[in-house]
């Protein structure tokens, strides 16, 4: 089945480094738009850095690391300096505006990506990729079966992206 037919219209389709990446691209600008309503509504500035760092983690859609973002953010902004740009991580993810997904072999990375998926990540080469499916009734199914009450879920499969995989071949 062509993947157009599996996923519906709903669904564009782009290249991360070589990569297939399923995104729904008009939402990049709700992500960017959610998170500046949010931090408005609490009475956080947002300040020219701020707003840079919002705007990247909102259209990157390569899960990026504190680090990426440094390096991004310096070359509009030069002088930004990494104290900001983890402030900044920090006081998104406590405002449950964005997740940080904790690696024990690599950096951290942050999605703004909210609604529930799959986050396929790449052994090889770090790629970690956003791959959405219905997953709403899956903690309500495990609490019925067997009593326990997720509050927090991360669904990730770990294996090797299609780059790497045909680097094999």
């Amino acid at each position: 089945m062509h993947l157009d037919n599996a996923l519906g219209k709903n669904y564009h389709f782009i290249r991360i480094d070589s990569c297939l990446g399923i995104w729904a691209m008009a939402d990049r600008k709700k992500i960017k738009q959610r998170i500046i309503d949010a931090l408005r509504m609490k009475g956080f500035k947002l300040t020219t850095q701020r707003m840079e760092i919002i705007d990247i983690l909102a259209n990157e859609v390569d899960h990026p690391s504190a680090q990426f973002l440094l390096n991004k953010v310096r070359q509009r902004m030069p002088r930004v300096s990494a104290s900001t740009i983890y402030y900044t991580l920090g006081l998104l993810k406590r405002e449950g505006l964005i997740k940080e997904l904790e690696f024990y072999n690599m950096e951290n990375r942050y999605d703004s990506w909210m609604i529930d998926h799959i986050d396929l990540i790449c052994e090889q080469c770090g790629t970690i990729e956003n791959y959405e499916r219905d997953l709403s009734g899956i903690p309500a199914k495990i609490e019925n079966e067997t009593g326990f009450k997720a509050h927090k879920l991360r669904y990730e499969y770990y294996g090797t992206c299609r780059k790497c995989g045909q680097k094999k071949v």
